[in-house]
């Protein structure tokens, strides 16, 4: 049996420490991946290791990021692909993706072997 954990979001008050923590003297709010001013709308609060890898709400994991560049490569290229593995290691462990390559002859593969010798396919 596979438990799957639910995706758990910053509480409000890590959010509104975070928010703190991104804004300079003069209390500018600045994203903390590429430095550019954040305005309404265009500010997300992103786990820096992914909530589904075991990263925790917590503050020290808790990225103000711009939702137009940052936190979309950030998603795109690193978040996915790590993700998209360990899914795949995941289902593999218990037995539920089929072999992209299964053994010739096998009920997987597309070619079966007759009893008179044969092969053909399924």
């Amino acid at each position: 049996m596979m438990l799957i954990k639910m995706r758990e979001e910053f509480p409000r008050r890590v959010k509104a420490l975070a928010f703190k923590r991104c804004c300079d003297e003069a209390g500018i709010p600045h994203c903390e991946g590429c430095g550019i001013v954040l305005v309404a709308g265009n500010v997300h609060y992103d786990h820096d290791m992914a909530d589904g890898l075991g990263g925790e709400p917590t503050l020290a994991n808790c990225k103000v990021l711009c939702i137009k560049t940052c936190h979309k490569e950030k998603t795109i290229y690193q978040d996915n692909p790590i993700m998209q593995k360990a899914d795949r290691v995941l289902k593999k462990t218990y037995g539920v993706a089929k072999s992209r390559n299964p053994m010739p002859g096998s009920r997987d593969s597309k070619w079966k072997k007759k009893m008179n010798g044969m092969i053909v396919r399924r």
